[in-house]
Parts: structure tokens; sequence; C-alpha cells
């Protein structure tokens, strides 16, 4: 994959909130689908590749622990919006280990255990809950548990294409 064109930075990034209910299970179904793209842009890859630091950010593997970290915030913020919470928890910036030091099948397996438990929870919501809402801490915006999956889809892409300009570049 290419990267000549410029991308949007996370942090500066806008998103439209306010998706209706019937949108959550388009959302989903991106959420589930994100452990095969991590597999598939892994698959058969050197653990030079896969732990290097490029351009002293985080790794391959770093990158996917860190949406594992996310969804355990997340499980929690979809139970902070279903009751209404004033704001939700706060993101996770850091890691809280050293996933080099894994192998690339346990940091994909450490994110698809809480994937699978936000799928679970998602699944379990009532017609009623997907219009609660909560305030997301830095963004400052009311977020319902559509507006969330949606948001974690998004940042699951972020860190997607930032693994492909990981591997495309350490490839070369």
């Amino acid at each position: 994959m290419n990267f000549i064109m410029k991308k949007s930075e996370w942090l500066t990034r806008t998103f439209p909130f306010g998706l209706a209910g019937g949108l959550l299970p388009f959302q989903l179904d991106r959420l589930e689908g994100t452990v095969a793209r991590m597999e598939m842009k892994t698959k058969g890859l050197p653990d030079e590749i896969l732990s290097n630091k490029l351009d002293m950010k985080w790794s391959v593997k770093e990158n996917i622990a860190h949406l594992g970290e996310v969804d355990e915030v997340a499980l929690k913020r979809i139970d902070e919006i279903v009751n209404q919470l004033p704001v939700m928890s706060p993101a996770v910036f850091g890691l809280k280990q050293d996933y080099n030091a894994w192998p690339v099948q346990k940091v994909i397996d450490f994110f698809y255990e809480r994937r699978k438990m936000n799928i679970a929870r998602y699944r379990l919501l009532a017609d009623d809950e997907l219009s609660r809402t909560s305030v997301h801490p830095r963004l400052k915006v009311t977020m319902t548990p559509v507006d969330l999956a949606f948001f974690d889809a998004e940042h699951d892409d972020h860190h997607l294409v930032r693994i492909s300009e990981i591997i495309s570049t350490l490839k070369k």
C-alpha cells in the first residue's frame, strides 16, 4: 500500500454523531471485522517488522494492543452511556506493558477477547438504551451507544492505516 496522500490526524478529526439506532448493526459488523484485518495484515511477517517502533512511535503489535486496551475503556463507556453518566471515562493514551515481547497472535488474541466482550454488550442493549447519552471527555460531545460504536470503528481504521504504513515502510 502506497501512502502518498496526507491522512487526517486522529486528534484533529471531527465526527458526525447522532446516528440512528438502526445503524448499530453496521457498526458492530465493522468492529467484528477488525480482527480479520489485523490477521491479514500481520500474517507471515517477521517479528523485526511487527515489533519495530518506526519513527519512535508504536509498533504494529503496540497499535493492536492499544486497541485492546481501548476496548476495556469502551466496555465501561457503554455502561456509562446506558446509565446516563454526565461524562464518560477518559481515553487510553499509554500502554500498560511491553507488548513487543509477545508473539503477534497473543497480542491479537488479547485484542479479540476484549472486542468480543464489547460486541456482546452492545448486542444486549434494548432499543430504548440506544438513545441514551453521555459526554465524551475529549471531544466534549454527547454520544449514544451507536455513536460510540461508530467512533471506535473509526479509531480501529486509524490504527489499521498506521499498521499498513509501518509494514509498507519496513518491507521496502
